[in-house]
């Protein structure tokens, strides 16, 4: 049995939920369209990231929002995580690494509390096998930044 239902599946059941539930509307996130009849589509491009090389304040720093997104998951794994001007350096290069891509950002982040971010950073330079999720219940695609490539 696959890991995820095929995207023919998904198609069948969308089409069937809007055709007997009248007003009915679906919000789904893929990487294809589904295909069905009145479906809308949104490419979601990265998010803003920085220039490691020329650091805006700390205060402009945590506005930028592929640094945002780091900083929010960083708080999930501590809670007490602060973007300051000791590690902003290393936030920023990691997010400027990933390219503001939002599923790398979060593995990343994730590993806050077993890393450094400086650790992070300079790992990040050697591997995309660093960043690699711990939630066996998503796709293997989603598990790992090497999967979300291919």
């Amino acid at each position: 049995m696959p890991d995820t239902p095929q995207p023919g599946a998904c198609a069948g059941l969308a089409a069937a939920l809007l055709h007997f539930s009248g007003g009915l509307r679906i919000l789904a996130t893929s990487r294809e369209a589904l295909g069905v009849s009145g479906e809308l589509t949104w490419p979601v491009p990265p998010l803003s990231f920085p220039d490691a090389h020329a650091l805006p304040p700390v205060e402009e720093l945590g506005g930028i929002e592929s640094v945002r997104l780091f900083v929010e998951r960083a708080r999930y794994r501590r809670p007490d995580f602060v973007l300051d001007s000791g590690n902003a350096s290393s936030v920023a290069e990691i997010c400027m690494r990933l390219e503001g891509i939002p599923l790398a950002i979060e593995l990343a982040a994730a590993m806050v509390g077993t890393l450094s971010v400086e650790q992070i950073s300079g790992r990040l330079g050697h591997s995309l096998g660093l960043l690699s999720g711990r939630d066996r219940t998503v796709p293997e695609r989603q598990r790992t930044l090497r999967g979300s490539l291919d």
